[in-house]
């Protein structure tokens, strides 16, 4: 069970008021980490949590600084290159809510990764989701579909759900491959 202070830690990383950015938790420059928030955030950390709790999810070592960022970069490039391979054009914006990094897949024939981003423009489907989700996504342990029950992603503005449908078509793809 994850320890009151912990929970609370989690808490103050995630919510806030203000829907937009100007540095991540990579950074360690952030001016008030209630700031990092966008609605559904606390919501995502707390089900990722829970999902440690019960093995649900693997838990991931926290890593600060420039190789937190590396790391988080890799992940996202590689969600990017799943993606591509869908066909699905870009104008998704996607939040680790961990650290508050924002980042967005943009393009129609080509998928662009920006990372640092200020948050979602008008017109993207927003992606919430935990640094644990992203690794179990990746790696195969977990569907997009299954994600989303388990509460640890959230994809908004997804008309359809065709974003959803195409994540999980991508990443099948991926565990096929290896």
């Amino acid at each position: 069970m994850i320890k009151p202070l912990a929970r609370l830690l989690l808490c103050a990383l995630v919510l806030g008021t203000s829907p937009t950015t100007r540095a991540c938790g990579y950074d360690m420059a952030w001016d008030n980490p209630f700031q990092l928030s966008w609605p559904g955030s606390l919501d995502i950390a707390m089900a990722t949590s829970a999902a440690i709790s019960t093995d649900r999810l693997s838990p991931i070592p926290a890593i600060m600084g420039k190789e937190g960022f590396s790391r988080s970069y890799q992940w996202l490039n590689q969600l990017r290159a799943s993606l591509k391979t869908t066909g699905i054009p870009g104008n998704v914006s996607i939040l680790l809510v961990d650290s508050g990094l924002w980042s967005r897949l943009r393009g129609k024939q080509t998928l662009l990764l920006q990372s640092h981003t200020q948050g979602p423009v008008e017109g993207d489907r927003v992606v919430l989701l935990s640094e644990a989700a992203i690794d179990a996504l990746l790696a195969g342990r977990l569907s997009a579909s299954d994600a989303v029950a388990l509460g640890v992603m959230r994809i908004d503005e997804d008309a359809g759900g065709v974003l959803l449908q195409r994540l999980d078509q991508a990443l099948a793809r991926e565990i096929v491959r290896r």
